[in-house]
């Protein structure tokens, strides 16, 4: 029995502490003290204490409860969801547990790494560290942590030595938090694990640590924000110092030049611009929510408002979540044989149905099948039944304990030859014993089993095709292997690949539990195809071509067949129709002089030598802009990490990115980013768990717990949230702009409107400075957010930095033609004759009445009230401001209070508001005319001038005629805009051409359902429209082509473009009597495109080439 002795265990314990997720609640006098020293709350202490000084205590009030409002709901709020996260990720149960050499029950707590737990085979409930399982298995539910939705089966780690992986070896893994639905062992009712992690340092307690700390967030808005308070704090020195000269040349008392001065601060930083910035935030996420989309991280709606790219899982995120079976075709003597859409028509001993039911890792949970909806699919299809035997002891029948049985129907036809099967035979089982788990890392599944009266044991495997071909014995496999994979995988369909081998006869089961994985499945025979349909999402179609309007970048990044990959793109048009695919491949070669080299590769995949060689009478021009990438996790990975150079132009050219590893994604988001991208990862939160968290923004379409891992989740499971999340990222962005563009114009309008009636000694009164604080200002800075946002992506991408010279050239003009609007007035009421000079008075306050201060006052209400008007502007980005009711009822009934407050004659209304009037009506009207035209103006000139001529058109034409790129992506992307020799079409590009039976190949035919979706798509049109496309190219296709493909050999050309001249050159069974007929002119063809390739290779250098180690194969 063993196990860890006391002295071993204290020795962990005092190095790895308890096995707790300790989350403290900070005491509330602590959380208080760091919100107060908050610089912003730091700021509303100072402008309390000196309004209160003023005996401006009205406002002064407000503000301090507002602040202490402020600090107690977010200490509460800190508390409250540190709470509900103690609460929810505390855990802590009795578990047993084998110590100095003997069994004990014991709290999870003092769980050490490396004790051996035994956990029960019953399940129902949780683990408490993160152990690896060296007995028995489980099937666990994963949903909190990863995001599967489906149950996982954990088997007990093989005993062979390699290194254990932690990251790679995950099917070997019971996490904690995941709860154990059930366990299976040969013997007794135990499932025995070793624990190698516990507390923080497990995968809960990694994800447990990602909500407490974070990544920060690199938005510029804020980082510009917090530098242009820098510059405003500077120039209210300067108007403290104009204000300290002022009040002392007039005689000001001590308590007046101090006070004043020092008022001026007030004037530079809005104490509503925060609030209004939460606030933006809060009505985001509301109509986010109404949308069905739930936001973890508010910041990060924001970031989506730049927004450029957006990354896509294929399966469950373009693609329906759920696979069914389009059929199968058999392998028999290295010759395929006629597919079949229902596999229940086969012979029961088919080895290829044995493998469809042997080869999964299905149980069941109160009598359902519960396990990975494709292995449920095709165990079903085949009508076997599966029996499990937890606790039977060893089965006679086979020596050993046999967990779960498989069998088909007893009696039932099963169709085919009788001979072979007919009437299953009554004492045909399979016995399932070890298995290894689906990996995404491996990219296959392996089952170890026996068959019930054979005298040796089987092992059957399925996965992706070429992966199983690659361990499978040479002359098992068919010829024309790779021509039936790509056809069926260029139409979308998903192709598994499947296997067989008996092992060794009298071999008994401990020799064989001793084989480690290759040697298992080293040498298997070839057993055929599965094909699965996978069809393509109907809101995946409007919601692309959304994105591609406004100029949005669209990838794949999946795990599935490059071909089928790119099958998928093009249905949905994320590829778009003239855009030219051409497939990176690399490998690692051997040369004698120089040792090993990448040999890269572009090729023209078969499924679109179709669509873009076609006759030359139609034909468009393929300009240099319209090629993409495709790529495989493979040749991703070794240029990543052999030529970083050209791994950033594949990846900033790249569409889709195939058979790629979880981290593979994760590269791929970091490189984005890194070449100056904003991306958006939209996955179903399983596998693309690290991309979501690696984004600029994550949105999640699985509900499960693990959707925690991404800043956005969606309810509804399609891509139609991703242009909504966009378009409310860019209203959002517009609004925080508009807010601070607000928030600066009112201190600065009011504060030279200040800094004007100090030079004749007077000031505003209390109840002005309340009329245009709370009235004026406040509503509005705090509702410009409510508006929503446009019903259209817009295709120019609003501007991101605060700081940059529109923003600033926006709001430094409004302020001067506030200035000359001040100026105007100030001039035109000293020049009327019943004008009077004010007199100043040392310690009086209110002051006196002014009639410069009076039409200087309502001159700057009316600064406020325009300001608000045009800042909060709607299109392109934000529906327009009468949507926003509220808004827009502020924004009526400001206006005629500014009206009402520059016509209206009252003694007692002018008392109040410290007013001097002016005796004549005639020279309110022409205020009131001056304000109107003041708001026309600033109307004009920000919605055409600024908005709709800076920056829809002058901006962009500098940032490209003078300017020049700026991020590195602009920089690559005018390098290979100019390149009209790069990428070099590789002369191992396989474009193969149909030259018999008048360009349609003779074989076998397809299942009905497979026929069927080749004929039409989902929504009963004709396929073709997807895939032929002869009518939208143009003659100059061809010959900029040839120059990619380079030569000037006319003779050479001509054989090329005959090649190419087949439009139906789709590869499949090809008559091997027929193809030896056509060889000849084929290896004509090669031979033409490999004399193109030999001249060329004299002439052609590559502009990017910066890796001596990278050898590309051109022709």
């Amino acid at each position: 029995m063993q196990g860890l002795t006391p002295s071993e265990v204290k020795e962990r314990l005092r190095e790895f502490g308890e096995n707790i997720i300790k989350i403290s609640v900070p005491p509330v006098l602590h959380l208080v003290i760091h919100e107060g020293l908050n610089p912003f709350f730091l700021f509303q202490a100072y402008t309390v204490i000196l309004w209160t000084l003023q005996f401006y205590w009205k406002f002064a009030v407000i503000i301090a409860v507002t602040s202490v409002i402020s600090v107690t709901v977010s200490v509460w709020e800190t508390r409250r969801q540190n709470r509900n996260l103690r609460d929810k990720m505390k855990s802590e149960s009795k578990v047993r547990v084998i110590r100095n050499n003997r069994e004990i029950e014991l709290s999870s707590k003092e769980l050490v790494p490396g004790d051996q737990v035994l956990f029960p085979t019953n399940g129902g409930y949780t683990v408490e560290c993160d152990s690896v399982l060296v007995e028995g298995s489980c099937v666990v539910n994963e949903s909190m942590l990863t995001g599967e939705s489906i149950p996982v089966t954990k088997v007990s780690v093989p005993d062979e030595n390699v290194k254990f992986n932690y990251d790679q070896q995950r099917q070997y893994i019971l996490y904690q938090g995941t709860e154990v639905m059930q366990g299976k062992t040969r013997q007794g009712n135990y499932c025995k694990a070793v624990v190698i992690r516990t507390g923080f340092l497990t995968t809960k307690g990694e994800l447990v640590r990602a909500i407490l700390f974070p990544p920060p967030l690199d938005f510029a808005f804020y980082s510009d924000f917090l530098k242009s308070v820098r510059v405003f704090l500077c120039l209210g020195l300067i108007g403290m110092t104009y204000s300290l000269y002022m009040w002392i040349s007039i005689g000001g008392s001590f308590r007046e030049c101090l006070l004043n001065s020092l008022d001026i601060f007030t004037f530079v930083v809005n104490p509503m611009l925060p609030p209004a910035l939460t606030a933006n935030n809060a009505f985001a996420q509301k109509r986010l929510q109404k949308e069905g989309i739930y936001c973890l991280h508010t910041k990060h709606i924001n970031l989506c408002g730049g927004i450029d790219v957006v990354a896509f899982d294929k399966t469950g995120t373009l693609t329906e979540g759920d696979l069914d079976l389009a059929g199968v075709c058999e392998s028999k003597e290295g010759q395929f044989q006629e597919s079949v859409s229902d596999p229940s028509t086969l012979p029961s001993d088919s080895l290829l149905v044995q493998t469809m039911a042997s080869c999964h890792s299905l149980v069941k949970i109160e009598g359902e099948l519960t396990g990975y909806p494709m292995d449920i699919k095709l165990f079903e299809a085949i009508n076997w039944e599966l029996t499990e035997q937890r606790h039977s002891g060893s089965n006679p029948d086979y020596g050993i304990p046999t967990p779960t049985l498989v069998s088909p129907p007893k009696g039932q036809k099963n169709g085919g030859n009788t001979k072979i099967g007919g009437i299953a035979p009554s004492n045909l089982e399979i016995a399932l014993l070890k298995q290894y788990p689906f990996d995404s890392a491996v990219q296959r599944m392996t089952v170890v089993a026996k068959k019930k009266g054979a005298q040796y044991y089987s092992v059957f495997v399925k996965g992706a095709p070429e992966k199983v071909a690659s361990f499978c014995r040479s002359e098992t496999i068919p010829a024309d292997f790779n021509n039936l994979l790509q056809y069926y995988t260029k139409q979308g369909f998903r192709v598994i690949g499947a296997s067989a081998k008996s092992l060794k006869h009298g071999m008994k089961w401990s020799e064989v539990d001793e084989l480690n994985r290759t040697q298992l499945e080293e040498g298997s025979d070839f057993l055929g195809l599965i094909i699965m349909q996978n069809l393509v999402k109907k809101e995946t179609y409007g919601a692309i071509a959304e994105l591609h309007a406004a100029d949005i970048i669209t990838l794949m990044v999946t795990g599935d067949n490059i071909q089928t990959a790119i099958s998928v793109g093009r249905d949905c048009e994320l590829v778009k129709p003239d855009q030219t695919i051409i497939r990176v491949e690399a490998e690692d070669s051997t040369s004698g002089q120089t040792g090993q080299q990448l040999a890269v590769t572009y090729s023209l995949p078969e499924s679109e030598t179709a669509s873009i060689i076609q006759d030359t009478a139609q034909m468009q021009n393929m300009t240099s802009e319209n090629y993409v990438f495709a790529c495989d996790g493979k040749s991703f990975n070794l240029i990543r990490s052999k030529d970083p150079e050209l791994f950033k132009r594949i990846v900033h050219r790249g569409k889709v990115f195939a058979r790629m590893l979880p981290e593979q994604k994760i590269e791929l988001i970091e490189c984005l980013k890194g070449l100056g991208r904003q991306v958006i990862m939209c996955g179903d939160g399983c596998n693309d768990c690290g991309a979501l968290k690696t984004a600029h923004a994550g949105i999640s379409l699985s509900m499960a717990e693990a959707s925690v891992a991404a800043p956005f989740t969606s309810r509804n499971v399609n891509i139609s949230c991703v242009p909504y999340v966009i378009r409310e990222g860019r209203a959002t962005m517009v609004s925080a702009f508009a807010s601070f563009k607000f928030g600066v114009a009112f201190c600065f309008t009011q504060l030279i409107s200040v800094l004007m009636v100090f030079y004749i000694g007077t000031e505003p009164s209390d109840n002005q400075y309340l009329v245009v604080d709370i009235g004026l200002a406040a509503i509005p800075i705090l509702l410009i957010g409510n508006t929503g946002p446009a019903d259209v992506l817009a295709k120019r991408k609003p501007t991101r930095h605060l700081l940059s010279f529109l923003p600033m050239f926006s709001v430094v003009s409004f302020l001067f033609f506030q200035t000359i609007a001040y100026i105007f007035i100030w001039f035109y009421v000293r020049s009327q004759d019943w004008f009077v000079e004010y007199q100043f008075v040392q310690d009086l306050y209110p002051p006196n009445t002014s009639y410069e201060q009076t039409n200087i006052f309502l001159y700057a209400c009316a600064a406020s009230v325009i300001g608000a008007m045009i800042f909060s502007k709607g299109a392109p980005y934000r529906k327009p401001l009468y949507s926003n009711v509220i808004m827009g009822l502020w924004a009526v009934a400001a206006s005629a209070t500014v009206v009402f407050m520059s016509l209206y004659k009252s003694q007692d209304f002018a008392e109040r508001l410290n007013f001097k009037i002016a005796p004549h009506f005639e020279f309110q009207i022409i205020a009131v005319i001056g304000i109107l035209i003041n708001f026309l103006f600033c109307f004009f000139w920000e919605v055409y001038l600024l908005d709709g001529l800076l920056f829809q058109k002058v901006l962009p034409w500098y940032k490209e005629k003078i300017r020049g790129p700026n991020l590195e992506f602009e920089h690559l992307e005018r390098e290979l805009s100019n390149s009209s020799v790069w990428p070099p079409l590789g002369k191992n590009n396989d474009i193969k051409v149909g030259l018999s039976g008048g360009g349609k190949y003779t074989g076998y035919s397809l299942p009905d359902v497979a026929a069927g979706i080749n004929n039409k798509n989902q929504f009963g049109q004709q396929s073709g429209s997807h895939i032929s496309r002869k009518d939208i190219f143009s003659k100059d296709t061809a010959r900029n082509l040839r120059k990619r493909l380079s030569g000037t050999s006319e003779e050479a050309s001509e054989l090329l473009s005959e090649a190419f001249e087949n439009p139906e050159s789709t590869p499949v069974h090809i008559n091997k009597a027929k193809l030896i007929e056509d060889d000849d002119k084929s290896e004509i063809i090669r031979k033409a495109i490999g004399e193109l390739g030999s001249k060329e290779s004299k002439m052609l250098s590559d502009p990017f080439q910066t890796a001596k180690d990278r050898r590309e194969t051109q022709c």
